[in-house]
């Protein structure tokens, strides 16, 4: 069955060593209204990219789910509502702004409840951001699991999702959950030489015209990390 969900892809600069107390923040929020359940928060390792910065994904149950949630966020007269603005202020003492993408999945990419089902786990993601020819992501995407899921499984990587970017067609993103940093060091150390790897290459650039790869390090509140628990619902405290 397709993956009938929508996804918030959040790219997020923190305030100086905030990360920890964001992630937290984040990954024991619990919603006065609509919202969207958490996949994951993850810290960006610092020597693949922009420093500090977490990296959050939110699934949605899809466009009218997303609708919901936006309904709930913007009142009437444009501000948000009083506990979503509390939770927001907090936030705000650990972040400075960020970068956010709604994702379509492909129709194999796995959702939140497959993950769990699955039991993805491991000790570090591998991001990937592609630009591909305008129109071209879902031949990117139908291409990746044709021709390269099978090889990335050999080499340590287990698929946690692969979407389209909304509003634009000239983006596709893909995560990879894998056991430990070293299965992932293996692979980037000889992803270019590797005759199967190096096929890979070759079909990609029919469609990808660049691409930029991350380590994405998951938090507790990861549904991939190997610490991961199902959260227990609070009991109301009775009056």
């Amino acid at each position: 069955m397709a993956n009938p969900k929508l996804y918030l892809h959040e790219t997020i600069e923190i305030v100086g060593t905030g990360s920890e107390a964001y992630k937290r923040h984040t990954g024991e929020r619990l919603p006065t209204g609509p919202a969207g359940g958490l996949v994951g928060t993850w810290q960006q390792s610092g020597s693949t990219g922009d420093w500090p910065r977490v990296v959050n994904l939110w699934e949605m149950d899809g466009w009218d789910g997303w609708a919901a949630i936006l309904e709930h966020q913007y009142t009437r007269g444009s501000a948000r509502p009083p506990a979503l603005e509390k939770w927001w202020r907090e936030a705000t003492k650990h972040r400075s702004g960020g970068f956010d993408r709604i994702l379509e999945p492909a129709a194999y990419s796995p959702t939140r409840d497959e993950l769990i089902a699955r039991n993805v786990r491991g000790r570090v993601c591998l991001q990937e951001i592609a630009t591909v020819l305008p129109g071209k992501a879902d031949d990117y995407l139908a291409a990746v699991a044709r021709d390269w899921v099978p090889i990335a499984t050999r080499r340590g990587l287990t698929l946690a999702g692969a979407w389209r970017t909304a509003m634009r067609d000239t983006e596709a993103v893909l995560l990879w959950s894998a056991a430990t940093l070293a299965d992932v060091t293996r692979h980037l150390a000889d992803v270019h030489t590797a005759p199967e790897t190096r096929g890979w290459a070759d079909v990609a650039r029919a469609w990808r015209i660049d691409y930029r790869e991350t380590l994405l390090v998951p938090s507790i509140w990861c549904v991939t990390h190997p610490d991961w628990k199902q959260p227990t619902p609070r009991r109301r405290r009775r009056r």
